[in-house]
């Protein structure tokens, strides 16, 4: 499933210097068993003084919705893999952060981010999922 509540522009461009396409990419949700429905979230992280390394986790919509209305998304980095509306890219589906203007207005996305209350603290499965990205809320 592809969240069209967000849109965000990718140019994709041939490595040998030829056509460049725009493409409009989207969350999608993730077809494998223990992260079924749910969209994978990637952040950098250094390790130990070692190269930087990609960590991900998945969360459901309203956990997207809820670390995007806290900030988190922001704060530690995270973007989110997407996709284009056909399904079909060349390489690995690319990461991109989300801005304000990539989410539609009004959308359930945008509604769900709305009604977060963000007093409240994070619910013990978004936290264990975060721990595997070396984020502690």
């Amino acid at each position: 499933m592809l969240l069209t509540d967000i849109g965000v522009e990718h140019t994709l461009a041939s490595p040998k210097g030829g056509l460049r396409v725009a493409l409009l990419l989207h969350p999608f949700t993730n077809t494998q068993r223990d992260s079924l429905g749910k969209f994978e979230i990637v952040r950098g992280i250094r390790e130990l003084g070692v190269k930087e390394v990609k960590r991900s986790t998945f969360v459901s919509f309203q956990q997207l919705a809820e670390l995007y209305a806290k900030g988190v998304l922001d704060e530690f980095g995270f973007s989110v893999r997407m996709c284009p509306a056909d399904g079909k890219y060349p390489t690995a589906n690319p990461v991109k952060k989300i801005l304000p203007t990539s989410i539609r207005p009004g959308s359930p996305f945008d509604l769900a981010v709305q009604g977060v209350d963000v007093s409240k603290p994070a619910s013990r499965e978004l936290r264990t999922a975060l721990l595997r990205t070396n984020v502690k809320l």
